[in-house]
């Protein structure tokens, strides 16, 4: 640019700084601020005509802004609903020295005071821009960053832990950046709690900031766990908190009692009445249509319900060992059980070996009813009987053939050929499949069809078994069993004059067997059964419907207000905004 042109330039904008003037002298003496020119001229000694000037109290004239200013300080104006808002301070500051700081710090606290931090960070923004100097370079920096939204990276280690280091944290963590547990710590203690909800919903705050680790126990700490890691909260924490359901969902999980609520289940107490075994509170439940449980305790309500009326049992029901023992108190009395699931098998199985020993019963006490016990006997074991491979099904087939061969040596006459060949291959069955891996054979089921495999040999010589295959069994007692003299003593009070030797033989039998033990003698061989007393046993499986895991604090705050979530940039903005206030008064 040439030299000409930067003059021409220069007196462009002093007569625009001129015009200004005149136009601020003029609205100053539209407003009564100084006297009109005429008045003025008859203020003037009339001895001193030939000097131009003023009476000595006469005001100073208002600081001339350039245009620019003038145009945003207007606007600020405008929207504070004060159109003179800044005359005073551009009246005080024309007669100072270096008018345009006490201006910048004048405008600054106006402009702080009429407007929220946020819009008071802009204005002061404008302002900066436009050429009036309230915000210092790093301020000018940190506010541009505000409202722009792109703030830099947090300090790992800041030097300051102030109102901008908790902006820059708060903005990464709503980035999912990895914040350090010292940041998060921070932010979960500053924050709104809605905000700190927000961060929780979104998954950006998650158990990796350990709040178990950290040193505080107050209530936001408690809460923010409870949300995060529930299981790190002990008794107190809950109590605290006023949790209820997690109280008593740790009463259900520990085997406490837990009653119902105003008379009615909720589903804690009818969590508990199930694992105790009261299948009876499933008629204290009303329309599932008017309670509270969650989908998953509806649908097993419902199911259970279901087969205590007679229904089948699902698939699903039958593939869940944790719900077995209710399944099985809910199936109709005397009812065959039969199907494919592993439910099917198991209780199956257990309810063969119910009758069985109902049968053996009936056979020492009442011999008249002995035949159609034994024919239940047969049924059910018939119904068992399969030739998968599966674990429970593997295990429930050999179990109903050594029954069903028993049952057939046992009632065999003599010279019954045919019952005793198809007991015989009955047995051979039996230990056919129990050498294949599949079907969990245990080493004590394996010990036991080695004992059916002499036993069977033993028997191939003989035309007709012993009346008591196994004396235990006969005494109704299990088979080994140190009870067995309580059997005996409780059925010799029990059966008929003419069943006494029947039992007499089963109790002298053991008596022989034990003392041959202690001789060191080799014992009789005896039909064992079960093969396996593992697989009859209630399996110890937690059903996750029943005793379901803890579950995080569901959120107890309203959905976050633009307040809430602008809080960090307002307090940031603020402490921009007042800090040439502070250091003023301060200097």
């Amino acid at each position: 640019m040439s030299l000409e042109s930067v003059n021409e330039a220069s007196a462009e904008e002093l007569r625009q700084i001129e015009r200004e003037k005149r136009r601020q002298r003029r609205l100053a003496r539209e407003r009564g601020e100084i006297p009109a020119l005429r008045a003025r001229r008859r203020a003037v000694n009339p001895g001193d005509l030939g000097v131009a000037g003023a009476t000595p109290d006469a005001p100073p004239a208002p600081l001339v802004l350039p245009a620019r200013l003038v145009t945003v300080l207007d606007r600020v104006g405008g929207e504070a609903g004060a159109a003179d808002m800044f005359h005073d301070v551009l009246m005080r500051a024309g007669g100072l020295s270096d008018p345009m700081e006490y201006v910048a710090n004048a405008v600054r606290e106006s402009i702080s005071a009429a407007f929220p931090p946020l819009g008071a960070l802009a204005h002061l923004a404008d302002l900066t821009t436009a050429g009036m100097p309230v915000f210092s370079d790093d301020e000018s920096l940190r506010a541009e960053a505000i409202l722009t939204g792109r703030l830099p990276a947090p300090p790992v280690d800041p030097s300051e832990l102030d109102s901008w280091q908790l902006l820059l944290e708060a903005h990464e963590a709503g980035t999912r950046a990895v914040l350090s547990k010292g940041a998060w710590r921070r932010l979960v203690h500053k924050l709104p709690l809605a905000v700190v909800d927000d961060l929780i919903d979104s998954g950006r705050l998650d158990a990796r900031a350990d709040l178990a680790s950290w040193p505080d126990h107050d209530d936001r700490s408690r809460y923010v766990t409870a949300r995060l890691s529930p299981g790190a909260l002990g008794a107190s924490d809950v109590k605290a908190l006023a949790w209820t359901s997690e109280l008593r969902r740790r009463a259900v999980m520990e085997g406490a009692e837990v009653l119902p609520v105003d008379g009615r289940h909720d589903e804690w107490s009818l969590r508990a009445a199930l694992l105790n075994g009261d299948v009876n509170a499933l008629d204290q439940v009303g329309p599932l249509s008017d309670t509270h449980f969650p989908p998953d305790l509806s649908r097993l309500v419902r199911s259970l319900q279901a087969v205590r009326r007679g229904a089948a049992v699902g698939p699903e029901l039958g593939q869940e060992p944790g719900l077995f023992f209710l399944l099985e108190d809910c199936l109709p009395n005397g009812r065959l059980v039969s199907g494919s699931s592993k439910f099917h098998y198991w209780a199956g199985t257990r309810r063969l070996y119910r009758l069985l020993d109902e049968a053996h019963w009936a056979m020492a006490a009442e011999p008249d009813i002995a035949p159609d016990v034994l024919r239940s006997v047969v049924e059910q074991a018939i119904a068992l009987r399969n030739e998968k491979e599966g674990a429970g099904a593997g295990k429930a087939g050999r179990e109903a053939r050594a029954v069903l061969a028993y049952v057939y040596f046992l009632t065999a006459r003599p010279g019954d050929r045919d019952r005793l060949d198809r007991a015989v291959g009955l047995l051979e069955e039996v230990l056919r499949r129990g050498t294949r891996r599949r079907g969990g054979v245990d080493p004590q089921a394996r010990r036991r069809m080695i004992v059916l495999s002499d036993l069977l040999q033993a028997l191939r010589q003989k035309s007709r078994p012993h009346d008591v295959l196994n004396p235990y069994l006969a005494l109704s007692v299990e088979h080994g069993s140190s009870e067995w003299r309580h059997g005996w003593r409780n059925l010799r009070g029990q059966v008929p004059a003419e069943q006494l030797e029947y039992i007499n033989n089963a109790k002298d039998r053991v008596q022989r067997r034990e003392m041959a033990g202690r001789m060191g003698r080799e014992a009789e061989i005896l039909y064992e059964l079960p093969l396996d007393e593992q697989f009859l046993r209630i399996p110890r499986v937690h059903s996750p419907v029943l005793q379901p895991r803890i579950r995080p604090l569901e959120r107890r705050t309203d959905p976050s207000t633009s307040e809430e979530r602008n809080w960090t940039a307002s307090e940031a903005a603020r402490d921009i905004v007042s800090r040439g206030r502070i250091m003023r008064e301060d200097h």
